[in-house]
C-alpha cells in the first residue's frame, strides 16, 4: 500500500503569515521600481519543481539564487510579464516582443540587483540562517507564489523558494478538547409532546372553544422531545401556575359538549388525540441537560400555544392547564370545524312551518328510523373529514 504524503502545512496559519509577506513584497517593489502595486499570496507548496503548481505551469521566469549562510540557497523568480512591465517602465521602452534571450547585460544587472534588494527586505521578517536545524523539515524548501497587480491592470507573478526553517509560520490555535459549551446559548427548534387521550368521533365533531380535554396518557413530571425522527422522554419541573382546582373545574367547565344528536353506528368509534407544543425554541444547553437526564424548567415554553392533532392533522389550539394529576388543554380555537347538521326533527319542523304558514314552531315530529344498511353498502365518512 503506497504511503500517503504528509501535509506539512496542516498546522500553519497562512492568513497571518501571508499578510506579512505580501506587505513586505509590495513595499519593496514600490521602493525599488517607484510603482504602486498590490501583491497577493496565491499558492504554497513543497514541490521540488515549483512549476507543478498549475497557476505557473506555462509561465517563464527569470531566476536568481541568493547565497545564504544555510546550505540551501534562497531563490527569487520573476515572471516574464513582471520583468517586461518593470524594465519598460525604467528604460522607457515599449518592447512588446520581449524575450529573456534578448536581455542585455544592463537589464540582467538591474534584475539581479532588485532580487538582492528584495532578499534584504525579506530577511527582516525571516528567521535567521542560524535557526534550529533540528526540525524534521529542515531540508525542505517551501515555494511561495504571488500575484502582483498594478494600477494599469497589468498582472504578473513572483515566486520565492525559501528554506522551511527561515519562515516564521504561525501555528493554528487548537483546543485539545472540543466543548459544546461554546454553543450552549444557541437555539434549535423542536416539538414537545405533552400527552394523548382517546375521544369518540362524535366528541371530536362537537369540540368548541372553552372545552377542556384531559389527557389521560400524560405525566406531570415528564414530556417527550421530538426532532425529526428523534424522540426522547425528559423530566420537567411542574409549573404550579397551570393547576386548576378540581372543584372549580367541575362547576365551571365541561370537557366536551353534551351529546344530543341521534346516535350513528360509528359515533362511539374512539380515536387518539395528541397534544404538542410546535416548534419551541430550546437552547443547546437545555438540550444537553435533557440528554443528561436532568430536570428541565420549561417555564417559558408553557406560555406557548399548544396544538391538538389527530394523526398528523391539526384539529384545535389552546392553552395548557393541569387538572388533578393530568395535563389538559382548554381550547381557544377549533380548526376546520363544519356547521353541525340539523337534527331530523328540526328539519321536519321547518318543512311543516313552510306548508302551514305557522309563525311558531309546531309540535316536534319524531325522526324516522334510519334505513338498515346491507352488507355491501359502505359507510359515508364525509361528516368526519376535516
Amino acid at each position: 500500500m503506497p504511503k500517503t504524503a504528509e501535509n506539512i502545512f496542516k498546522d500553519i496559519n497562512f492568513q497571518n503569515f501571508g499578510k506579512e509577506m505580501t506587505e513586505t513584497l509590495s513595499s519593496a517593489i514600490e521602493q525599488y521600481w517607484e510603482k504602486e502595486n498590490t501583491v497577493y499570496l496565491q499558492a504554497v507548496n513543497d514541490f521540488k519543481d515549483f512549476r507543478k503548481e498549475k497557476i505557473v505551469s506555462g509561465i517563464d521566469f527569470f531566476s536568481s539564487k541568493i547565497k545564504s549562510d544555510s546550505d540551501i540557497p534562497f531563490t527569487i523568480r520573476l515572471s516574464k510579464d513582471f520583468v517586461r512591465s518593470y524594465l519598460n517602465e525604467v528604460l522607457m521602452s515599449e518592447n512588446s516582443d520581449f524575450a529573456f534571450s534578448s536581455l542585455t547585460p544592463l537589464e540582467i544587472k538591474i534584475l539581479n540587483n532588485f532580487n538582492e534588494y528584495l532578499y534584504k527586505k525579506l530577511k527582516e521578517i525571516l528567521n535567521s540562517s542560524n535557526a534550529s536545524k533540528s526540525s524534521k523539515y529542515s531540508e525542505k524548501v517551501i515555494n511561495l507564489i504571488f500575484c502582483t497587480t498594478f494600477a494599469e491592470g497589468d498582472i504578473s507573478h513572483l515566486a520565492l523558494s525559501v528554506p522551511y526553517n527561515r519562515l516564521k509560520f504561525e501555528n493554528i490555535k487548537k483546543n485539545d478538547v472540543f466543548s459544546d459549551e461554546y454553543f450552549k446559548n444557541s437555539s434549535a427548534n423542536v416539538n414537545i409532546h405533552v400527552g394523548s387521550t382517546k375521544i369518540t368521533l362524535e366528541e371530536l365533531q362537537e369540540l368548541s372553544p372553552d372545552d377542556i380535554i384531559v389527557f389521560e396518557d400524560s405525566n406531570l413530571t415528564q414530556m417527550t422531545l421530538i426532532s425529526g425522527g428523534f424522540r426522547q422522554n425528559f423530566k420537567i419541573k411542574i409549573n404550579s401556575s397551570l393547576i386548576i382546582e378540581s372543584d372549580d373545574y367541575n362547576e365551571n367547565e365541561e370537557t366536551v359538549n353534551e351529546v344530543t344528536m341521534e346516535k350513528n353506528l360509528w359515533d362511539d368509534i374512539q380515536i387518539e388525540i395528541n397534544a404538542e407544543f410546535e416548534k419551541v425554541k430550546m437552547t443547546i444547553g437545555e438540550l444537553k441537560q435533557i440528554s443528561q437526564g436532568q430536570i428541565i424548567d420549561l417555564g417559558s415554553v408553557f406560555d406557548n400555544e399548544i396544538s391538538l392533532f389527530v394523526e398528523d392533522k391539526k384539529v384545535a389550539k389552546g392553552e395548557l392547564i393541569i387538572i388533578n394529576d393530568r395535563y389538559a388543554v382548554k381550547l381557544n380555537e377549533v380548526l376546520s370545524k363544519e356547521t353541525p347538521k340539523q337534527k331530523p326533527h328540526q328539519e321536519a319542523q321547518k318543512v311543516q312551518q313552510a306548508q302551514t304558514g305557522q309563525s311558531k314552531p309546531a309540535a316536534p315530529v319524531p325522526p324516522k328510523p334510519a334505513p338498515k344498511k346491507t352488507e355491501d353498502e359502505e359507510f359515508d365518512y364525509s361528516d368526519f373529514e376535516k
